[in-house]
């Protein structure tokens, strides 16, 4: 298929894709996480409450030893109340 202009439809539509800006990154902040491990560093992706009247929970990133004795990187909601303000 091609338009007046001479250029294929396809072609159209890549060019207005690529003009198109990227979606915007989400906004993550930096938290400390109080868990078994004690104070940790982590990223605070998102909040949520299930109810209206429930508490806050975040949605973390962080890194948690492993059976291997390593760590790996751990993403869950926890309570509010285990998170605290980057210093």
């Amino acid at each position: 298929m091609s338009s007046r202009r001479g250029e294929p439809l396809a072609q159209r539509v890549a060019n207005t894709r690529a003009r198109q800006d990227p979606p915007a990154a989400p906004e993550v902040r930096h938290c400390w996480y109080v868990g078994p491990c004690g104070r940790q560093a982590a990223l605070l992706l998102s909040w949520r409450r299930t109810t209206p009247d429930a508490p806050w929970e975040g949605y973390i990133a962080v890194v948690a030893p492993d059976e291997a004795g390593g760590w790996s990187l751990v993403t869950m909601w926890v309570s509010a109340a285990m998170l605290e303000p980057r210093d």
